[in-house]
């Protein structure tokens, strides 16, 4: 077998060996290329009143190779102090207003440059955005900065007659772009401001000759914003705007219009012009609130309860603790309360404390003391003249601290008074704290209208004097006037008023027809009798019922009386009266036979003697006016007509349709109106 001879490499397999390694060891580092076009610029210019300035630019930036890690920025202010907090974010992120993928910013001002441009000016100031991290890739980003400089003192803003003309100029971009805008923000002024395009003192020939700016004008309460458009910005040149605001905007608000922050910032500037001179006004005022108040708890708390004993009755404090810390703990919680709504911002503390000073100072409606339900003593009901029996009882004295009396009311509109003058004191510095106070009135209303004379228990033969003296004199201007020509019977209820009866007349041996008692009736006025019935117990001096006894003058066989009583039920804020109408008859009597149409409407019981039938009705509401006409319709029920005793014989059908006249032996009973 032929022998395998093996080949050497020649040397043209060498060559390209050797030219990839020269290749590689003198390789230059890569270069990539990263072009950079501005977009747009939206600025926003915040001025104060001082004339300081905060400018915030959202500059777009179209990026294009990559990745760009810093970028120059000519034509800022030369005074510019940069804030932190720069980024870069896509600009669809900065339209959703998301921050997810945004690269922090280092802005930093570039030294000046001293070397003339090509033109011969020198060159504006600069500053430099360096990007984080891998710099900015290829697409589309928005840059935020923000810097403040002052106007005022960079002359750019200029006093001429009623109003300022600010002057500001923005950056140099080489590429320009379109839509250049600018929104200034002013202080809030009367006149309203405007944009202004007439050329300035030194604006020389670069003043613009034609308007060219769009505005739209924003007013609010605390502040005006210009927005200002213009179609483009120039290649190489800085954008330059001017606008005219009133010059009140830049002068400093007047110390009686600048808002307060709290009472306690007032409170501490006081303070410190003369701190112990403060110090003390404002101990005394404290020490002078707590004694009033706390006094004002006590003896309310004295006075209610020698009320409620002679009553019959025990106290009932809210906050059932002894008198001398309640009163103590009352001004005290007062005092703090008033301090915390002054001091603080929040008033949800100090008013916590006024509450609790209300609850210590207010009462509850006492209960009163029943014996196991024993009923009251036997006794006897005594009549009594009208004028004395209802005559207005004498007012209790020594009670100063109740709403319902005239002391009552005059101290308590005396210290409203005071109270409203450290209101109107207070809202000079802050009316939400002013407000505060005025709410603080609750403290002094738990004294007077808690623990009050008609919360007491009822005295029955005090209490109706006034309830009753309105119903007997309603029953007599009703009664005053002529009977109604319908007789027909009302259809009164428990629990509703009779609507004006007029009477019935009773069978009688030659008693006339209906139709005359019933035209006489109708021309004539029920005359009244009104008499006081007291209940006077055995073996006591004083009176523990008064009623109204009402009775006409010629009235039908078997009637009795006419009662008019009020009975006290006790209540949430004290005892409430419930008015009962009482009709007495004899069993079996014509009077009985009068109004039993109207026996259905009430209740039916015994009286209280042998022979007697009472018949209770209640009007619907408690009032004076459903009580006195019950009462009239029973008066007028009850009474005898005036052509009784003078029979004439039956002319007719009258006008209100007579019928004929009656049988011996049969009951005749004409119907009340």
């Amino acid at each position: 077998m032929p022998s395998r001879i093996a080949r050497r490499p020649g040397p043209a397999l060498l060559l390209p060996f050797l030219a990839a390694l020269v290749t590689i060891a003198f390789a230059l580092p890569a270069r990539a290329w990263v072009e950079v076009h501005v977009a747009g610029d939206d600025v926003r210019l915040a001025i104060d009143r001082a004339g300081a300035a905060t400018v915030e630019h959202k500059v777009t930036l179209k990026i294009s190779g990559g990745p760009l890690r810093a970028l120059d920025i000519q034509g800022v202010d030369p005074d510019a102090q940069l804030d932190q907090g720069s980024y870069a974010v896509p600009l669809k992120a900065a339209e959703a207003s998301s921050l997810a993928s945004a690269t922090p910013v280092e802005i930093e001002l570039l030294p000046p440059d001293v070397r003339p441009r090509a033109d011969g000016t020198l060159r504006p100031p600069a500053l430099r955005a360096r990007f984080d991290g891998k710099g900015l890739s290829r697409g589309v980003f928005v840059l935020f900065f923000r810097y403040r400089t002052d106007l005022m003192k960079r002359g750019l803003v200029q006093k001429d007659g009623p109003s300022s003309r600010v002057a500001w100029t923005g950056p140099l971009w080489d590429d320009g772009y379109d839509s250049a805008r600018l929104t200034v923000e002013l202080p809030a002024a009367p006149d309203e401001p405007r944009v202004d395009e007439a050329p300035a003192a030194g604006d020389g020939a670069e003043a613009l000759a034609a308007p060219m700016t769009l505005s739209t004008l924003r007013r609010s309460l605390d502040k005006d914003e210009l927005e200002l458009l213009r179609p483009y910005a120039p290649k190489g040149e800085p954008v330059r705007w001017a606008v005219r605001a009133d010059a009140r905007a830049f002068q400093p608000a007047p110390a009686a219009a600048t808002p307060a922050a709290d009472a306690l910032g007032r409170l501490a500037d006081a303070a410190a012009a003369s701190p112990d001179r403060s110090r003390t006004v404002y101990l005394a005022a404290g020490v002078v609130l707590f004694a009033i108040y706390s006094a004002l708890v006590a003896l309310k708390a004295r006075e209610h309860e020698r009320l409620a004993r002679a009553a019959g009755v025990a106290p009932r404090p809210l906050v059932p603790i002894p008198l001398a810390p309640r009163a103590a703990l009352a001004g005290l919680a007062l005092v703090a309360g008033v301090a915390l709504e002054l001091l603080l911002r929040d008033g949800t503390a100090g008013a916590a404390l006024v509450a609790a000073a209300t609850a210590l100072a207010a009462h509850r409606t006492p209960r009163p003391e029943r014996a196991g339900g024993a009923l009251r003593r036997p006794g006897k009901w005594l009549p009594v003249a009208e004028a004395e029996a209802f005559r207005e009882p004498p007012r209790a004295r020594g009670v100063y601290l109740d709403v319902s009396t005239r002391a009552g009311k005059a101290l308590l509109v005396a210290l409203l008074a005071a109270l409203g003058g450290g209101v109107y004191a207070v809202a000079r510095v802050s009316p939400y704290h002013a407000h505060l106070l005025a709410l603080d009135a609750t403290a002094l209303l738990a004294i007077f209208c808690t623990g009050r004379l008609a919360e007491l228990p009822a005295d029955p033969a005090a209490r109706p004097v006034a309830f009753l003296r309105d119903v007997a004199r309603r029953v007599r201007r009703t009664l005053k006037a002529p009977a109604s020509a319908d007789l027909r019977a009302p259809k009164a209820s428990a629990t509703a008023a009779p609507k004006g009866p007029a009477g019935a007349a009773a069978k009688a041996p030659g008693a006339a027809s209906r139709a005359t008692a019933s035209a006489a009736a109708r021309g004539a006025a029920t005359e009244l009798r009104v008499v006081g019935r007291l209940r006077i117990p055995d073996g006591s001096p004083d009176a523990d019922e008064l009623r109204l006894g009402l009775s006409p003058r010629a009235a039908l066989p078997g009637f009795v009386a006419i009662e008019v009583g009020v009975v006290y039920a006790p209540g949430a804020g004290g005892a409430i009266g419930l008015p009962e109408v009482l009709l007495r008859v004899a069993p079996g009597s014509p009077c009985e036979h009068a109004v039993e149409r109207l026996a259905s409407s009430g209740r039916s019981s015994r009286g209280r003697r042998p022979g007697e039938r009472v018949l209770a009705f209640t009007p619907r509401l408690p009032t004076a006016r459903m009580t006195a006409a019950i009462a009239a319709a029973l008066v007028r029920a009850v009474s005898t007509p005036p052509a009784a005793a003078t029979p004439t014989k039956p002319q007719g059908a009258g006008a209100a349709g007579a019928n004929r006249a009656p049988r011996p032996g049969k009951k005749a009973v004409s119907a009340a109106a």
